[in-house]
């Protein structure tokens, strides 16, 4: 009798690939249904697109062991979304060539890692609800929730790309609290993506992590003896992702740390009306009705776990409310003490997880309820001659009504979808780079182009960087504090500065300078 209910266990603990498979397919189908540019559309990236283009060509070659820049002069913890990009550049350009430039297939593989995270995470709330049609409602709400937002799902930005892993980091904090240990490399794959992704995470992941493995252990010691093989699979990927951190601290101790304690946060507390607008700008754009936002999505939750039998789905969905509980007293005292600036509202863009979990929680509950099932059938039992058909039948139309409600949910829901602008997302890039960059060769007549930059010209900077790489001539930065965003590769070497040509990136040209090209929204002139 124990080894059954081991057995059972085991495979409520066991995300159905067909769940998984359907939603991420699903959701990463509609996203190249909104972004056919994907395919079509000749991408010369600019900004923070080609700034990450110039790491993601060291991910490419296995050289990578930071992360992306920060403006605070840093590098973040880890390289992992630059491994997603340069394999999705290498697969979708350099091997099948269904992409017309190398930024389109980096695009096209987080789309793909937006889709997976977001699927695994629909997969858990499967695990435990063991409903189909509970799991569609809540993909359903998903893409509503995301066609009233900011382009998250479609953008490569790094801001918005901490959303999907950070709303698996709650969903499998929850299901590992609640007791499901064979989750725990989910927890821990999403933490570790953080991490790699904004210094911010080490705050977030270990606490988030930390609080659901304990209370796992409070509650369920002999689950742990039972799932050995979860918790080894979660040392492997905890391994994987601290292996390039680790080898960098090796190799330039104190590496990226120094730098993250050197700026330690120093700067004015905000007082507690702007950190309340700051934290329910995320639920709505007028901070009453976040506020008010806040309260329905937390208590309504609330309220319909609570009506839901004793056991496992309502243990799972109480976990999921005070997981989006810490996560928004976390992300309060982040924005307390750690923002520098609260005009950057992007920096919380990951926390648009928390409602979205909220919503998650309430739709699963509220179809998992016995007041769902009396709903429908009342329905079957108010149909003309329903006393006639005997008691298998009667349940049969009960459960054929509600696959057709769940249909036309889900229909409808992808309908929105397919035509929300929300889901669209035209990449910044500068279409007449070719011409540039030839204008440029020209001038400096296969010499290296030595720039000095107004600091306001960088979106046109790391453009000049990344396509003279790919086209020539080759683009260096004279001065070596651009080093943060263009690496010590494109800062000029001393061969660079006595063979190369002077050239000038400025807002507008200076009296009498010699024009090279129009860059962007930027000047390039030759230097002196």
């Amino acid at each position: 009798m124990t080894g059954e209910k081991t057995a059972v266990r085991g495979r409520r603990g066991t995300l159905d690939p067909a769940v998984l498979a359907v939603a991420a397919g699903s959701l990463f189908g509609l996203l190249l249904l909104r972004n056919p540019i994907a395919f079509g559309r000749v991408v010369y990236e600019r900004g923070d697109f080609a700034a990450n283009s110039i790491i993601t060509a060291d991910a490419k070659h296995f050289d990578l062991l930071v992360g992306n820049y920060s403006r605070l002069g840093f590098h973040h913890p880890g390289p992992a979304f630059f491994y997603v990009q340069a394999f999705g550049e290498w697969f979708f350009y350099d091997l099948l060539g269904v992409v017309p430039t190398p930024w389109n297939g980096q695009w096209l593989a987080l789309l793909a890692l937006n889709s997976v995270l977001l699927g695994l995470s629909l997969a858990i709330f499967h695990s435990w609800t063991g409903s189909r049609a509970a799991t569609a409602l809540c993909g359903a709400a998903g893409i509503l929730y995301f066609a009233v937002q900011p382009a998250i799902l479609a953008s490569a930005w790094m801001p918005y790309l901490y959303l999907a892993p950070f709303l698996l980091l709650l969903t499998a904090a929850a299901s590992v609290a609640a007791g499901r240990v064979a989750h725990l490399p989910l927890l821990v794959l999403a933490a570790a993506l953080l991490v790699h992704g904004h210094v911010s995470f080490l705050l977030f992941a270990p606490v988030l992590a930390g609080l659901a493995v304990a209370a796992s252990l409070w509650t369920g010691r002999r689950e742990w003896r039972e799932s050995r093989a979860a918790v080894t699979v979660a040392a492997v990927v905890l391994a994987v992702f601290a292996l390039p951190i680790g080898l960098n601290l090796y190799l330039h101790w104190p590496g990226e740390f120094g730098l993250y304690f050197r700026y330690g946060g120093a700067h004015a507390t905000p007082a507690a009306g702007e950190i309340a607008r700051y934290v329910l700008g995320y639920y709505a754009a007028w901070p009453p009705l976040g506020a008010a936002a806040a309260v329905v999505l937390f208590g309504g939750a609330a309220w319909l776990t609570r009506r839901l039998p004793a056991g496992s789905p309502r243990r799972f969905l109480a976990a999921g409310i005070c997981a989006a509980a810490v996560a928004l007293v976390l992300f309060t005292g982040y924005v307390a003490q750690a923002i520098d600036d609260l005009s950057f509202t992007y920096v919380g863009e990951f926390t648009r997880a928390v409602p979205l979990l909220l919503i998650w929680v309430g739709v699963a509950a509220a179809a998992s309820s016995p007041a769902a099932r009396r709903l429908v059938a009342g329905l079957v039992s108010s149909a003309p001659d329903h006393r006639r058909l005997p008691a298998p039948l009667v349940a049969v139309g009960e459960r054929r009504l509600s696959a057709w409600l769940v249909a036309a949910v889900v229909i409808g829901a992808l309908g929105v979808g397919s035509g929300a602008p929300a889901l669209r997302k035209l990449p910044e890039h500068i279409p007449d780079m070719p011409a540039v960059m030839a204008a440029l060769a020209r001038y400096t007549d296969g010499r290296p182009a030595v720039l000095d930059v107004d600091q306001v010209t960088w979106p046109a900077l790391t453009a000049l960087v990344v396509h003279g790489d790919r086209m020539g001539p080759r683009v260096c930065a004279r001065d070596p504090w651009w080093e943060f965003m263009v690496t010590r590769r494109y800062v000029c070497t001393a061969d660079d500065l006595a063979n190369g040509r002077p050239v000038r990136l400025t807002p507008s040209a200076p009296d009498g300078a010699t024009i090279i090209a129009p860059v962007d929204e930027a000047v390039l002139t030759a230097g002196s």
